[in-house]
């Protein structure tokens, strides 16, 4: 009895339910009032104030997320009619196994009945501007497929959910719509945007997320204030002023909700408004925040304007869709992105673009390293060696670091300290599965097995690697990319000669020094001196080759030497540079036979502590133009080698040194500047350094580019905006600075030329000094002063009891844009090639030469093939090399396809993703349609079975293109493919695939 009086008071409550969807159970909208969709949610950083671990064990103001879970269950369990959104898959999946068989059911029921709504779904929320599609892709791909794998089909999100990253990208919104998604929800956009778009009723509209993919277009909704509950509405512990709504006080309640509405509504086309009801780490007693809602919605139950209920995001845009086909109003379209975010006219987060920069380049590495690791797993489990356990760690931590307050570099010190430990600790277990599937993969085709210890020189940019390279040791180099490449790899050294042995017989070396003592680093291993050169040449697609170093003399002679007067060039006649003498400094470079005056420097802004001053977020300079680090002449010297040339500059202040290289192969068509900045002077102010290179009589009309997290680009005008007005004087220097996570380019409109400068980590960049002809990239940032976000710690990173250094390379290449200069490839698309191979550098592995297989010189020669000449040197006597070389794929893939994805998957079948690396116009003959037969491309693999899915690889593409979708602008938002042979494949520019296939050895 007292459950049916129980219903009939909730029916009395709460609007009519509809079930459009067996997953979806959506209250009825009224299509005379304002209909205002409620969305509880609690936004669950991934690490920021706490590490991740914490903020999932504890309780109270700061964390608890174990707690918002169970209670959430409970809550939702009590009354049907409320609704709840789960964003994190990392949280849900870390609760989710600590719980018993009765609670995990719960769960799935609530999932499917529709109360509980699964959204964005990724392993974390990620960060938008610093971010590399491939990863992106990678840690959504792993909380989906848990997802999937947990709740099935009704945990499978369909609502992108990015409500708290600073700022948007145009590609990220790209990777949501291949996702399969119906739209995707924002909240940070600069605040002039913001304004206008409430003004003009555009806080709804269609997102172009390509310029070269079909059916790219978004439906995109931006909250109407921020992600939380609104004000005087705030009913949970955590808050600091607690709301209850009594019997005393619901009218004042529901007018003063009214009122907040009556602002909203006017921001909209439609009848229908989300309403976030919810706060970071909310819900941890959840029945206190729905105790009150009920009683919120019970007060609008006979309201003349607004109808309020529970929903969801997918409820809410059905609803949308809905009163859109009833109407058919028409949503403006956007094409560009919404950096920088900015909240007043002098406060830009476009400081965090750069902010710990070891960090991001570490996130980089371990990128690097899961790629390979995850395709050489790929090949040892077809041969019955299952080591996939060996890199779910690494997994993870790459995931998590994506996180929008982790590769941001927007959290506490020791939140980063915490995963960079994850990150190493990932590391190495790969390291330990490598060195077990490289001695089995590689015996292959002989009866030798040679087990090795093997690692990665991680703190290479500190000049140290392991004892093995000390005296006799074996080099491992892996290919992840889908190309021949040819790598030079460099490694410390103490010092003295080397020969290196490989597939190809004897290598040329060079010994060069390093770029810094580094007296101050204090590790158990002292900094090497000298960096042993040698190229990898023509290593196979997805394999390696196996090389063996032997050091000859304990000393070499030193071939380095001062610069004479005058101007001297190195390199060759392809591609080289000039330094001047004088002042130690370049003045000019040469690309495939192309000159270019060029000059190069490093500037700092400074920053005062002010009423509003910079920190982690904010870049705030006190002045708009940047002063030159040192105007001292710089002390150079130089080597000419056999593989490159280097110039080694030691500036007067201590502050920085660089190295400016040229390597002496064709197929390295770029100048190199490898950099050491570090133990900045911030007695005073906040000091952030820049690299600034200038093209003199370069005239780009105040434009630039910059690439979307890798991927495709954006031109960028001076002081202009996308869809909104903006002032020069409203902090042009941070206000210009846009993230640059692969490379900014700059053309010459007169002479045709463009210039493209790459970075191996997430920076900020723009036009130095906002002038034409030079470009400028943010390396380092040293502060004195906390932005007043919510850090609360001033950015003051240190190490060895020194403020941080910072070790990285720029890579500089220019050329005509429309003429084919090398190898029928235009400059962007040779760029391209740049990055990918700089992207997903070969990884290479050093092991010992001295354990059980490697006891003597006979035995050295044995496994080797080679024949002992005397005590020290080795002769190849034989061109049967296979032991030193594994190859995977029969041919190399075209030059713009790249295998993006190759791991395995579920049972017994493996996930592969192909890529298109250009974009539409990037070249003339490579940026068209390019068809690949699948079948055979593996040289001792074959594929017997191949099935399509959306790019998250949770749903099989055919089902998903039978399910109904939205129509905006009277436009579908995908189009129906022509069906494909079954091994047939075809790419159009930036178009992404993705197949779970099923590989057998091949007789």
């Amino acid at each position: 009895m007292k459950e049916n009086l129980m219903l009939l008071f909730l029916l009395l409550i709460f609007p009519l339910v509809t079930a459009e969807h067996p997953c979806q159970s959506c209250s009825r909208t009224v299509n005379d009032k304002m209909n205002i969709h409620l969305i509880p949610h609690s936004h669950d950083e991934g690490g920021w104030l706490r590490t991740v671990d914490q903020y999932y064990r504890r309780s109270g103001k700061d964390a608890g997320v174990e707690f918002i879970l169970s209670s959430i269950v409970q809550a939702l369990k009590r009354n049907p009619e409320r609704r709840f959104i789960q964003v994190e898959t990392a949280f849900l999946w870390q609760w989710w196994q600590k719980q018993g068989n009765e609670t995990q059911k719960d769960l799935i029921d609530l999932v499917n009945n529709g109360q509980l709504e699964i959204v964005n779904g990724a392993w974390t929320m990620n960060d938008e501007a610093t971010t590399n599609y491939q990863s992106i892709i990678d840690q959504f791909t792993y909380g989906l497929r848990i997802l999937d794998e947990t709740l099935g089909k009704c945990g499978r999100p369909k609502i992108g959910w990015q409500i708290d990253a600073y700022g948007h990208s145009r590609t990220h919104a790209s990777i949501i719509k291949q996702l399969g998604f119906d739209a995707l929800i924002l909240a940070h956009i600069d605040y002039r945007d913001k304004a206008n778009r409430r003004e003009r009723k555009n806080l709804e509209f269609l997102w172009n997320t390509s310029t070269s993919l079909e059916n790219s277009k978004l439906f995109t909704v931006i909250l109407p204030d921020l992600y939380k509950t609104p004000s005087n509405m705030c009913f949970d512990i955590i808050c600091s002023r607690r709301d209850i709504i009594t019997e005393e006080n619901i009218n004042q309640k529901v007018a003063s909700f009214a009122q907040a509405l009556d602002r909203f509504k006017e921001y909209y086309k439609t009848n229908n408004i989300m309403i976030p009801m919810g706060h970071d780490f909310a819900y941890q007693v959840a029945e206190s925040n729905f105790y009150n809602m009920d009683r919120l919605i019970e007060g609008f139950k006979h309201h003349p304007t607004y109808n309020v209920f529970y929903s969801t995001p997918s409820c809410y845009v059905k609803a949308v869709s809905d009163e859109y086909e009833n109407k058919k109003f028409v949503f403006e379209e956007k094409t560009g992105d919404f950096m920088p975010y900015s909240t007043d006219s002098s406060t830009y987060w476009s400081g965090y673009f750069t902010s710990r920069p070891t960090f991001k380049r570490l996130e980089r590495v371990a990128n690097n390293i899961l790629q390979a690791a995850k395709q050489m797993v790929t090949f040892a489990k077809i041969e019955n060696i299952d080591r996939e356990e060996f890199i779910a760690p690494l997994k993870e931590a790459a995931a998590m670091i994506q996180g929008h307050n982790a590769i941001a570099g927007t959290e506490r010190q020791y939140i980063a300290n915490d995963y960079v430990r994850l990150v190493t600790k990932g590391i190495e277990k790969a390291e330990a599965a490598a060195a077990n599937i490289v001695g089995n993969l590689l015996k292959r085709s002989t009866n030798i097995r040679v087990d090795l210890k093997l690692s990665t020189c991680l703190m290479r940019n500190v000049s140290i690697c392991n004892e093995s390279t000390q005296g006799k040791f074996v080099v491992i180099v892996y290919n992840p990319l889908s190309h021949v490449v040819s790598h030079h790899v460099r490694l410390p050294v103490k010092d003295g000669s080397f020969r290196v042995f490989g597939p190809d017989g004897e290598l040329d070396t060079d010994v060069f020094e390093s770029i810094s003592n580094f007296e101050y680093v204090k590790e158990n291993m002292k900094p090497s001196p000298k960096e042993l050169v040698f190229l990898a040449r023509d290593l196979p697609p997805l394999g390696m080759k196996m090389y063996y170093v032997k050091k000859l003399f304990n000393k070499t002679i030193s071939e380095y030497h001062t610069l004479e007067n005058g101007t001297m060039y190195f390199g060759n006649e392809v591609n080289g540079f000039a330094i001047e003498s004088t002042s130690g400094r370049l003045t000019s470079a040469k690309i495939c036979g192309i000159d270019l005056n060029l000059t190069q420097e490093f500037l700092y802004y400074t920053s005062s502590p002010q009423s509003s001053p910079a920190g982690a977020y904010i870049f705030k300079p006190d002045e708009i133009t940047p002063n030159p680090l040192t105007t001292s002449p710089i002390k150079i010297k130089y080597k000419k080698g056999k593989l490159a040339d280097e110039v080694l500059q030691t500036y007067a202040t201590n502050e920085i040194t660089q190295i400016i290289r040229v390597y002496k192969s064709e197929e390295h068509p770029y100048i190199e500047f490898d950099w050491l900045v570090g133990n900045l002077d911030t007695k005073k102010t906040g000091k952030e350094i820049a690299t600034s290179f200038a093209m003199k009589n370069f005239c780009n009309d105040g434009t630039f580019t910059t690439d979307s997290n890798g991927r495709e680009h954006i031109a960028r005008d001076l002081s202009k905006r996308d869809g909104y007005s903006y002032k020069v004087e409203d902090s042009s220097v941070s206000g210009n600075y846009y993230p640059v996570t692969s490379d900014i380019s700059i053309n010459d409109k007169n002479r045709k030329i463009t210039a493209i400068i790459m970075n191996d980590r997430a920076q900020g960049g723009s036009v130095s000094g906002l002038k034409d002809g030079t470009v400028e990239l943010m390396i380092h940032r040293r502060l004195v002063t906390d932005d007043g976000i919510g850090i609360h710690e001033v950015l003051n990173e240190k190490e060895y009891n020194k403020g941080l250094y910072a070790r990285g390379q720029h890579y500089f290449t220019f050329g005509y844009k429309d003429l084919h200069i090398r190898n029928a490839k235009s400059t962007v698309a040779s760029a391209r090639d740049i990055i990918q191979r700089k992207r997903l550098a070969p990884w290479v592995l050093i092991g010992e030469a001295h354990n059980d297989n490697f006891n003597s010189m006979n035995k050295i020669s044995r496994w080797l093939n080679f024949r002992v000449v005397t005590n020290f040197t080795l002769r190849c006597i034989t061109n049967n090399n296979t032991f030193f070389q594994y190859d995977s794929l029969k041919v190399p893939l075209p030059d713009n396809v790249h295998i993006l994805t190759l791991e395995p998957w579920k049972d017994d079948t493996f996930l592969l993703r192909l890529e298109h690396i250009l974009e539409k116009g990037d070249d003339h003959d490579l940026s068209n349609t390019v068809e690949i037969n699948l079948e055979d491309i593996f040289i001792n693999y074959k594929i017997t079975d191949i099935r399509e899915t959306t790019l998250g690889a949770n749903q099989w593409l055919d089902g998903y293109k039978k399910e109904p979708q939205f129509t905006w602008n009277g436009i579908y938002t995908f189009k129906k493919a022509e069906k494909a042979k079954r091994f047939i494949t075809s790419l159009k520019p930036m178009q992404i695939r993705t197949y779970v296939i099923r590989l057998t050895k091949k007789d």
